[in-house]
Order: C-alpha cells, then structure tokens, then sequence
C-alpha cells in the first residue's frame, strides 16, 4: 500500500517535470522568435530552421516523457509499468492476472456451412 507521503513526493516530482516542460516551451518560443526577427532582418530567413526544428524534436521528446502520448491511456508511464511488471511477475508464477479477458472464450454464433459434405473429396 502506498502511503500519503510516497503520494505527495511522486506528485511533487510530476509537478515539477511538467514546470521544467513549460519553461522549455517558453525559452523555445521566445529564443527562436528572437533568431527568426534576426534572420529576416540580415536577409536569411531560412538560417535558423535547422535550429528550430531540432531544438523542436528535443522539445517533442521533453513533452512525450513528461505527458506521455497523447489519447494512449499511460502507456509507457510510471502506471504502466508497474501494472506490466505485476503481470508477467504473475505470468511466471503461474497465476492469472484480474484483467487478463483474452483467455474468455467468446461467444460466437455458429458458422454456416456454404458446401455440401458430398462434395468434399
């Protein structure tokens, strides 16, 4: 069971990874509003697009560890991994896990023959 203090520092650590994330952005946003003015000034208004983009491909990765993919439901989170590890820890004792549906067998209606027995060689 986790206790109330163990909540507070995790929640504590998100907090602050997600305001590392916006002052990221925000640094990203201002600096190369900055480089962009600069460029169209001196005539190279093309100069700072590598700049940006790659800065932009560190800033997409800063985003996906600290919010995780989008419409995912946690995967790869700290949740995930947890759970995941629960269930190949149970997976190798042998028991199954509360959320394991896919062993259920399904209720399907019976199919219907298309040929007649016959016919078969």
């Amino acid at each position: 069971m986790i206790n109330e203090s163990e909540i507070f520092t995790e929640a504590q650590k998100r907090v602050r990874a997600k305001a590392k994330f916006y002052k990221h952005l925000y640094t990203y946003v201002i600096i190369n509003g900055v480089f962009i003015l600069m460029s169209l000034f001196r005539g190279r208004p093309f100069m700072t697009f590598p700049i940006a983009l790659f800065w932009g491909i560190g800033l997409c990765f800063h985003y996906l560890k600290v919010f995780g993919l989008p419409g995912s439901s946690g995967i790869l989170s700290k949740e995930w991994e947890d759970r995941e590890v629960r269930r190949e820890m149970d997976r190798m004792q042998g028991r199954k896990t509360q959320d394991s549906n896919y062993d259920k067998p399904l209720d399907l209606p019976e199919l219907r023959k298309n040929y007649d027995e016959s016919e078969l060689v």
